[in-house]
């Protein structure tokens, strides 16, 4: 039995009413070449976590102490 993907798409758009257009502006953005390659972004998303764990340590430690 085929998977009924339609469902899926119309659950999600309705959960979040922006979905589609999230997609197609990301879909545009690969159209045109705005993409950043897979190693590059996972090392930015990276940097930003380890960022935001040291001033939350930071601001625990000021708490603290």
């Amino acid at each position: 039995m085929a998977k009924d993907n339609n469902a899926n798409i119309q659950v999600a758009t309705e959960t979040d009413p922006n979905l589609l257009r999230m997609l197609d502006r990301g879909i545009d953005d690969v159209q045109a070449g705005r993409v950043v390659p897979h190693r590059e972004a996972m090392a930015e998303v990276g940097r930003i976590r380890e960022a935001r764990r040291n001033t939350r340590m930071s601001a625990r430690a000021a708490a603290n102490g």
